[in-house]
């Protein structure tokens, strides 16, 4: 949920500020690189004079947007960064200005807690930290098989030459078994969150349903209904006849593909059934 304050004023909104910090008018004057005097003066009303560029590194000492300092919104959060500010190459901001990536995942990913536990995790993977471990295990394994090799030439030597080549690691291993385990929790998590619409979706289907059954069936006996393959795949291309980029060609294919189906499973079953009698 965003952190948001009262209506307020400039001089309001700096003043709060610094009490929330407990940053004095001396400490926010070096901060900024301005004089105390000018702090003081424009905090207690004798003027009104603050230029834009101490307005903006007063922003970004509290890390609010200038429009927040303003009174423009009572949002305190910076809405508009450099691609330096947030460590972007210039190739992965594009990537999400041209929708390349879905920035709705982005979000999710990057507002997951155990999201941020999984970078320092990459990048230990990507910098070899726990890789460069094991690679010197392994060399101690593989010299030590070395000199047990040299050593005795018997059946129990090389029994346990053998056993210390498999103990050897594969440099990786843990790395990416940790990688996998800690994503796809952190996915689970996410989707838990955001939840699902099936219910929603099945009742949909159940009402499409109800409403197909009642235009195949119209006409016929209750009590005798008869229902062709063939006049169940009409039905369903007909409900999904209108979906965009849905061509008469490819729901010909559909409904073709959906009649033999249905044909074959009826065949198969009645098959089943001749066997079992």
């Amino acid at each position: 949920m965003e952190n948001t304050f009262l209506p307020g004023t400039v001089r309001e909104r700096i003043a709060d500020l610094m009490k929330r910090y407990k940053l004095s008018q001396k400490d926010l004057a070096l901060r900024i690189g301005c004089s105390d005097s000018l702090i003081s003066r424009f905090l207690t009303g004798k003027t009104d004079k603050l230029d834009d560029e101490n307005i903006i590194r007063i922003a970004r000492l509290f890390n609010v947007s200038t429009d927040f300092l303003l009174g423009v919104t009572d949002v305190p959060d910076m809405k508009n960064y450099e691609i330096s500010e947030l460590g972007l190459t210039a190739q992965a901001a594009r990537n999400l200005y041209t929708g390349k990536v879905n920035v709705q995942v982005v979000n999710c990913l990057l507002e997951s807690p155990r999201f941020g536990e999984l970078t320092y995790i990459l990048e230990q993977y990507f910098n070899d930290s726990l890789a460069t471990g094991f690679a010197a295990q392994n060399q101690l394994f593989a010299t030590l098989c070395s000199m047990v090799r040299k050593t005795s030439d018997s059946e129990a030597a090389g029994e346990t030459a053998r056993q210390l080549m498999r103990m050897k690691t594969p440099v990786y291993q843990a790395d990416l078994t940790t990688i996998e385990n800690q994503f796809m929790q952190t996915v689970k998590d996410i989707k838990k969150e955001i939840g699902h619409n099936f219910a929603t979706v099945q009742a949909m289907i159940k009402e499409e349903t109800e409403e197909m059954f009642n235009k195949l069936t119209k006409g016929q006996d209750i009590q005798n209904i008869h229902i062709t393959p063939k006049e169940i795949s009409t039905a369903v291309t007909d409900s999904v006849s209108g979906m965009d980029g849905v061509t008469p060609q490819s729901l010909e294919k559909f409904g073709e593909s959906l009649t033999d189906f249905m044909e074959s499973t009826l065949k198969q079953e009645s098959g089943n059934e001749a066997l079992e009698q």
